[in-house]
């Protein structure tokens, strides 16, 4: 049957264009796993729509009102594609009413450091990149960026300062050079502030000595500063057990250290823990009678942790398959290049049964996490030749193909415990219309119900078939979820499928996720077929990323 592209992009609304991109990096619907830096998502023709928005004066505060709302909701996990959207409302030049709002927002509403950070970073790239290239800093970005220093108060500016004292290449000194804020009418802790920001501690202490409103900031200065001198072991994990300082602050030569590492894993959230797990393996500081292991494995075993942090089971997927055997994690090849690169010679320890039990029993617990969305799914899985070797004969096709079953798993299990209308099937070799149920217990743990979806056939999928067998039984569904290994041309009728369904179903706002889990591009690219995600590869935001689309937040 032939292939339905479906409408091109340029003829998608820029606000739906808009949206989209602030969710998944991308103006068309082709989400990619992964490090964005990388894949140049952050160029000014990747986000068009703001330029098209800003022309209109019925749309041009749409980008900005829109960036407030999921900031305000906490809808994205990955705050870099909102803060480069910032950038490319405050550099772009057809309104100058979304320019200023851009800046009034970061100036007022970021108060993370390392977002306002990232802002200079893009602003600073998106100028150098226009057609008359700009190096210097207009009046109104100067103007947002003293704001942002000038409007915060002396502690909260004494610790930003000391923790983050330089991101993305950025250092607030070299920030406070190019926006000249003007501090003489300020108080004496603030000007303090920022002339330690300039001219450092000991100078600041000569100036401000006799300055008592200033006394307990450089006292503060002058505590984190010690820390970040100590390079004795004990000494420093005294100080973070009291003063909760954090790795940012850790000097270089304790990187290594045991003891400050206990104490930072006593100190640290769980979804910080989890995140520092890899390093610390790296680092070979999990060895086998390691007190550090048995504080992890307190921390990671903490139930009510668990609930309170509202961790994902995809982030701890992804933690507990990095700590067994991070190359057989799909991830690409230059990441892949880098960290042999980094690690080869080192010994590292073999991998601690105990942990990955820990991650995977944490992994069970947190799928109460996932909040239910009252929508009807169908998830159709293809193992696609899928079949047990022992991991040293596994090419990587065939880790691939392990890595589907697991990513179903991950996604249906937590939709199976949140929704009450899940459909589970494979596709089968079979002709018609037929499908092949699964049934999996909603309470089965994550690596039974991996056993039980390991079972079923493996044939090449015909993406379309689970929405035409839906068709012909006049099953309602609100989401078609295929989870395959690759897209193939000849097989993908999705866009003539979800049109059929949608008209003698009546149900017009029907979407459908391809989730290409062994591929990392498909020949989507760049094309729009409406109310049609495709998703390559797997990372920990990608059950987020469908969970959105889903209810239609972008």
């Amino acid at each position: 049957m032939a292939v339905e592209v479906g409408i091109l992009s340029d003829d998608d609304s820029p606000k739906i264009r808009f949206v989209r991109y602030l969710y998944i990096g991308k103006e068309y619907p082709v989400y990619h796993s992964g490090t964005w830096a990388s894949q140049n998502h952050f160029a000014m023709d990747q986000l068009s729509s703001v330029e098209q928005l800003a022309a209109d004066k019925e749309t041009e505060l749409f980008p900005i009102e829109r960036i407030k709302h999921i900031f305000d909701t906490e809808l994205v996990e990955k705050p870099e594609t909102l803060i480069f959207a910032l950038a490319a409302c405050a550099k772009q030049e057809k309104s100058m009413n979304l320019r200023q709002s851009a800046y009034n927002f970061i100036a007022e509403k970021c108060k993370n450091p390392e977002h306002f950070m990232l802002f200079i970073k893009f602003t600073t790239q998106l100028s150098r990149q226009s057609i008359i290239p700009k190096h210097g800093w207009g009046h109104g970005l100067r103007n947002a960026v003293n704001r942002w220093y000038l409007s915060r108060d002396a502690l909260n500016l004494a610790e930003s300062v000391t923790k983050y004292k330089s991101r993305h290449g950025w250092k607030h000194k070299d920030i406070i050079k190019l926006s000249h804020p003007v501090t003489k009418t300020l108080g004496t802790d603030v000007q303090a502030i920022f002339n330690y920001i300039m001219h450092g501690l000991d100078k600041t202490k000569l100036q401000f000595e006799n300055e008592s409103k200033a006394a307990d900031i450089i006292q503060l200065i002058g505590r984190i500063e010690d820390f970040r001198q100590c390079d004795d072991a004990v000494r420093a994990a005294g100080l973070i057990r009291t003063w909760r300082y954090t790795f940012d602050h850790l000097h270089s030569r304790l990187i290594k250290s045991p003891e400050v590492w206990e104490a930072l894993i006593e100190t640290m959230d769980l979804p910080t823990l989890i995140g520092n797990l890899q390093k610390l393996y790296n680092l070979g500081l999990l060895t086998p009678n390691s007190q550090i292991i048995e504080k992890l494995l307190s921390a990671i075993t903490d139930k009510s942790q668990i609930i309170k942090s509202k961790i994902r089971p995809a982030v701890l997927l992804v933690a507990v398959k990095n700590y067994e055997d991070p190359d057989r994690v799909p991830v690409y090849a230059k990441r892949k290049v880098a960290r042999k690169n980094k690690l080869k010679h080192r010994q590292l320890p073999i991998p601690d049964k105990r942990i990955v039990d820990a991650l995977y029993s944490a992994l069970n617990i947190s799928f109460s996490n996932i909040e239910p969305t009252g929508l009807k799914y169908l998830i159709t899985v293809s193992t696609d030749g899928w079949r047990k070797k022992p991991v040293a004969q596994q090419p990587s096709s065939e880790i691939n193909k392990a890595w589907i079953v697991e990513a179903a798993c991950i996604l249906t299990l937590g939709l199976l415990r949140a929704d009450e209308k899940v459909t589970i099937s494979a596709f089968t070799a079979t002709e018609g219309l037929n499908t092949r149920p699964v049934h999996i217990d909603k309470n089965a743990t994550f690596l039974e119900a991996v056993e039980k979806m390991k079972s079923r056939s493996a044939i090449p999928p015909n993406s379309g078939k689970p929405i035409l067998w839906a068709a012909h039984h006049r099953r309602k569904y609100d989401v078609f979820i295929n989870v395959v290994d690759k897209m193939r041309e000849k097989y993908d009728f999705t866009a003539r499928a979800m049109d059929l369904y949608k008209k003698k179903m009546n149900l017009p706002k029907t979407r459908l996720v391809n989730w290409v889990v062994g591929s990392t591009s498909t020949y989507m690219e760049g094309k729009h077929v409406s109310d049609i995600l495709t998703i390559c590869g797997f990372d920990a935001h990608t059950p987020k990323i469908i969970e959105a689309f889903a209810k239609h937040q972008f």
